[in-house]
């Protein structure tokens, strides 16, 4: 059992309040009793008197206290009944019952309901009162101790816990900036041979224009290489990123519904658009907005290859765009299966894929990096089916 010097030394050295409040409750339905009792009390105590069980529980509701002293034989409620209730309503405070009968069944009652600290017999002496009012202190302010104790530590594993999570969350980013240098480094390679393939392309594609070309294939052609160009694109997205920790943006008014337009020309190279019903919903006079056409495309273009590695064949793909409080909304939703609830949280982190080990999980990083750099939101909707994310650009 700590001693008082112990628990002042704890209450000392983790700036807890002072748990003893020194009051006591002096209860009993003969006056003069509460005068005695009182009157070698006051000294050391902040002594508050009541003369019955009822007028007690009244006080006991408005004052600080430690102890109550309460006789046992009281009209209306006796002292252990007093003190059970009181029991009920303030735990932190003991309970001395004093008994002018040697009353065995209200002693065991005491013990076992009450929890009564002390039961003294009348005519008592002030000493015995004084000590036993002492012990029952003390042990009521280790108690309030241990529990601010407890409390606190409570607290502290809280406070540690996060300062923990907050730490690995930091180490984490580190991580996550190391691998995307290293994949803005490759990028650069690819760019470049990339770029020189292109070129040969280019060559072919003029070549095209002088000879006579099936429509189809010529579109075929131009498609395929708008999605080259766009994948150069991303590419140097991710590169600059990678050595900069910034994007840098051709900002100019540009037409919503064209963006949508451009991606999904992009997105119909996929392999499996023409598997979805994919349909758009522009609306009219939509306000231009200041962007960056081409990564702004981009943004579009990953949330509908998204939807469509999302989907089954044979399902619905929508991309939209309308006025927003001045600004402009674009969404992309699916009837697919919607994103599983434990990447929820983390979903625009990088290298956080719901396609499992088919995805590097850096599409929504890179569509958030892009958006936020237009001072806009990207955000994925709650709906009542599938996945919808909506971006959210200002005038």
């Amino acid at each position: 059992m700590l001693n008082d010097r112990d628990i002042a030394a704890l209450v000392d050295e983790l700036g807890l309040s002072p748990q003893r409040t020194r009051g006591v409750l002096v209860v009993d339905d003969e006056e003069l009793n509460l005068r005695v009792l009182k009157g070698f009390l006051e000294d050391a105590w902040v002594v508050h008197t009541a003369m019955s069980g009822a007028e007690a529980l009244d006080v006991a509701g408005q004052v600080p206290l430690d102890v109550v002293i309460a006789d046992q034989r009281m009209p209306g409620m006796t002292g252990v009944e007093l003190l059970t209730e009181l029991r009920r309503r303030r735990p932190d405070v003991l309970g001395i019952i004093l008994t002018a009968y040697a009353d065995m069944p209200s002693m065991e009652s005491a013990i076992n309901r009450a929890k009564v600290f002390r039961f003294l017999r009348k005519p008592f002496e002030p000493t015995d009162i004084i000590q036993a009012l002492e012990q029952a202190s003390a042990d009521v302010v280790q108690r309030r101790t241990i529990e601010k104790l407890l409390e606190l530590l409570a607290r502290r594993s809280e406070e540690l816990r996060a300062s923990l999570d907050k730490l690995k969350a930091q180490q984490d980013m580190l991580l996550h900036l190391e691998r995307l240098g290293t994949i803005g480094k490759l990028t650069a390679g690819v760019t470049h041979d990339l770029r020189n393939l292109m070129v040969a392309f280019r060559a072919a594609e003029w070549e095209m224009e002088k000879a006579t070309i099936p429509p189809a294939l010529r579109e075929i052609v131009t498609l395929g290489l708008a999605g080259a160009e766009n994948m150069v694109r991303t590419l140097g997205t991710l590169n600059e990123f990678s050595r900069t920790g910034k994007l840098e943006l051709d900002l100019k008014p540009i037409d919503p519904g064209a963006v949508v337009k451009d991606a999904l020309a992009i997105v119909s190279m996929d392999p499996t658009f023409k598997l979805h019903r994919v349909s758009s919903d522009i609306r009219t006079r939509l306000p231009s907005v200041l962007g960056d056409h081409q990564k702004l495309t981009q943004v579009i273009v990953n949330l509908l290859r998204n939807a469509l590695h999302a989907t089954k064949p044979g399902e619905r793909v929508l991309v939209s765009v309308e006025p927003r409080d001045g600004g402009i909304a674009f969404a992309v939703e699916d009837d697919g299966p919607g994103v599983p609830p434990e990447i929820r949280d983390r979903l625009f982190e990088p290298f956080t894929s719901s396609k499992g080990d088919k995805g590097f999980g850096l599409g929504l990083y890179m569509a958030r990096l892009i958006v936020v750099s237009h001072r806009g939101t990207i955000a994925l909707v709650d709906g009542p089916r599938g996945a919808k994310f909506e971006v959210v650009l200002p005038a």
